[in-house]
């Protein structure tokens, strides 16, 4: 699990559940769907391919699928796979992804903007463990572990009718929730100092290292786009930093987002601190002699 950098405690809890979950499907025939759930950027792809080595198909082939980023129209076809004939263009027979990965595992990334039709379509598979490609009269077997990951909130989602409980529970025998970086603490300079190693390994670039103020501000900013955002910062600073050291300057991290957290959910002092004095000055009206 080296890919799992950090040693909070969120990190060291995914660690321990992860290797006490392979340990126990590690001889399974049949292991269980896994759900991963985390915001944009979290490391859910990241957290599959930990899976995948670590779990019983590792040696299988393992199928990544973009939900969102296949069309409508076209998701069916690579899905399950067509027969020559099935539309204008099928000149021939094309077996889709869910056969491609026949005894191992596949990745369904963006699972809950999969369409409602498709939803239906998934469903069955999953129940029958077999698929009928387009145009085809018979079905065929396969057998997948399938591991699926969202952004989404989906129990709300199943409240709302947009996506289907019966499928949600197929999808979600074990789940897999990834913290948000900014809820990592010191994981994040170690993240940084990491993703900065690696960009000056892969350019061939003289081995640079973090400001004092260039940590502050890793700190301090909320880092809305996760570990995926913070590693292409890094990059950037790798490729762009003319010192050894690079600065806080050198990132080019915007202003910070103004959805903080609010009271009691502050994630620091320093927050609750900036929050307090900004709730007096907004009550004040900005008057500075009042605010004592």
């Amino acid at each position: 699990m080296e890919g799992l950098v950090g040693s909070c405690p969120a990190i060291q809890a995914l660690r321990t559940d992860i290797r006490r979950l392979m340990n126990r499907i590690h001889e399974s025939s049949r292991p269980p769907a896994i759900l991963i759930q985390g915001d944009t950027g979290t490391g859910k792809g990241l957290v599959a391919g930990v899976l995948r080595r670590m779990g019983p198909r590792s040696e299988g082939p393992f199928v990544d699928v973009n939900c969102a980023a296949i069309p409508e129209t076209l998701l069916e076809a690579e899905l399950f796979g067509y027969e020559r004939g099935a539309f204008t263009d099928a000149r021939r027979s094309k077996p889709g992804l869910f056969q491609t990965a026949h005894r191992g595992t596949l990745f369904l990334d963006e699972i809950g903007l999969l369409p409602e039709a498709m939803q239906a379509k998934l469903l069955k598979v999953l129940e029958e463990r077999a698929v009928r490609r387009l145009g085809a009269t018979q079905s065929e077997p396969v057998d997948v572990w399938i591991i699926s990951a969202t952004n989404a909130d989906l129990p709300a989602a199943v409240k709302e009718r947009r996506f289907r409980e019966d499928l949600y529970h197929r999808l979600a025998v074990v789940t897999i929730a990834l913290p948000p970086l900014r809820q990592r603490g010191d994981d994040i300079i170690t993240l940084a100092e990491h993703f900065l190693a690696r960009a000056c390994a892969d350019y061939r670039l003289p081995a640079r290292s973090l400001a004092p103020d260039a940590r502050a501000r890793i700190l301090s900013y909320r880092w809305p786009g996760n570990v995926r955002e913070l590693g292409n910062t890094m990059e950037r600073a790798a490729l762009l930093a003319e010192t050894p050291h690079v600065t806080a300057a050198m990132l080019d991290l915007k202003e910070e987002p103004v959805d903080r957290p609010r009271g009691p959910g502050a994630s620091s002092l320093d927050e609750a601190m900036r929050e307090h004095i900004q709730a007096v000055l907004d009550r004040t009206g900005w008057n500075i002699s009042q605010s004592g």
